[in-house]
């Protein structure tokens, strides 16, 4: 009789400690799928706090000190950053001196008037908001429509019937976003290209999906199917797509699924994000989240908000690529794995010209040398076929 209640209960026990240790693995892989939810579907939203403090200035440079609230480590990082306070904006270049709490950088003043112990943030699209006011380009605002409804574009007026669409990632604060392709438009306007700089569905003042998502690529291609069909309406024989992080994915998609892709001449990508799995996968290593942990967040994901894992790997899709690819990716970046791009690059050799850009972090690489950059831009426009047109 002792033996019986002996063997109930440890069964008992071994049931209980069981159960117990599923519903905490439970628990942790909902947790995880709500911060799957609201760090990778969800839009970003609020402003960047201005988180660095101006020691001192001069006419060419500045010394800039951390505060508390700083989290970002470019302030002290080599390369041309914009520089954003309440009233004005610079650019910083080359570090000077640098130590544990300070650094004396190379600076140029664009617009406003700069005080001592002003808050000032690092910006990097590295110009002010109106290109008009950054590059002498006038620009028109503009409106395409996509099955969601209508969306706001930037336009600038080229002189050739090839258009550039400019798609932005997700990261940065957004009204901002579509900043992101500034710094190559003088370049890319220098060729004589038309130029748009597009918005996409859960964009601040553009129309929401039904969910309020973001999909990366999976629904939003529709939106950039928009964009490319007002280029063709208005004039484009050719189209040249350019995405940032998951602007990328949405020009993947688009090259998958519209019959506009016939049009693409030459698609650039900056840190794209090709596989979110693999994104995800890295940041959690990086968080050091245990890897059983991160599968059941996933998993539970994927059935709370019907997501299709295997759609958001486009890297599984590359050998149906077709159009020649520039790809940027810096081998420092924190948000989307270098790796993935490294893949991409290997599969297709065929398509793909590859620059894995050292000490650049995520979607920084014309920041670490923008002469470089533009250059590489433009030789690849021009070997492909893209004409330069005389002024």
């Amino acid at each position: 009789m002792m033996r019986s209640v002996r063997w109930k209960t440890t069964i008992f026990a071994l049931l209980s400690v069981v159960l117990v240790t599923i519903a905490v693995l439970i628990g942790w892989g909902w947790h995880v799928s709500n911060k799957l939810r609201d760090g990778v579907l969800k839009p970003k939203r609020g402003v960047c706090p201005l988180d660095l403090e101006v020691v001192d200035f001069e006419k060419d440079q500045i010394t800039l000190r951390a505060t508390p609230q700083t989290q970002r480590d470019a302030w002290r990082r080599d390369g041309i950053w914009g520089l954003r306070w309440k009233e004005g904006y610079a650019q910083v270049g080359e570090i000077l001196h640098m130590d544990d709490q300070k650094v004396v950088r190379k600076f140029l003043p664009l617009s406003g008037n700069l005080k001592h112990l002003d808050k000032v943030r690092l910006d990097e699209f590295a110009f002010p908001d109106d290109p008009q006011k950054a590059f002498g380009l006038p620009t028109q605002k503009v409106v395409f429509s996509s099955p969601l409804g209508d969306f706001h574009a930037l336009y600038i007026q080229g002189r050739s019937s090839t258009w550039v669409i400019f798609v932005h990632g997700k990261r940065g604060h957004p009204p901002r976003k579509p900043l992101r392709s500034y710094p190559t438009l003088p370049a890319v306007t220098e060729l004589g290209l038309h130029c748009l700089i597009i918005t996409y569905r859960n964009d601040l003042g553009a129309p929401a999906s039904p969910d309020g998502f973001h999909w990366y690529g999976l629904s939003e291609w529709r939106d950039l199917e928009g964009a490319a069909r007002y280029a063709v309406e208005h004039g484009a024989e050719k189209l040249i797509l350019v995405g940032y992080s998951m602007g990328g994915a949405i020009v993947m998609n688009f090259l998958h699924r519209s019959p506009l892709t016939k049009k693409v001449q030459v698609t650039i990508l900056d840190s794209p994000m090709l596989d979110i799995n693999s994104t995800i996968d890295f940041r959690a290593r990086l968080l050091n989240i245990p890897e059983p942990i991160v599968w059941l967040g996933k998993f539970i994901a994927g059935l709370r908000f019907e997501i299709d894992w295997e759609a958001l790997d486009y890297l599984s899709r590359a050998h149906e690529l077709v159009t020649p690819i520039l790809l940027f990716h810096g081998d420092a970046d924190t948000i989307v794995p270098v790796e993935t791009s490294d893949v991409l690059a290997n599969v297709r050799p065929d398509i793909v010209t590859y620059h894995r850009v050292p000490y650049a972090t995520h979607v920084r690489s014309w920041n670490m040398n923008p002469s470089a950059y533009e250059t590489a831009v433009i030789d690849f426009m021009q070997e492909k076929g893209t004409p330069q047109i005389e002024h």
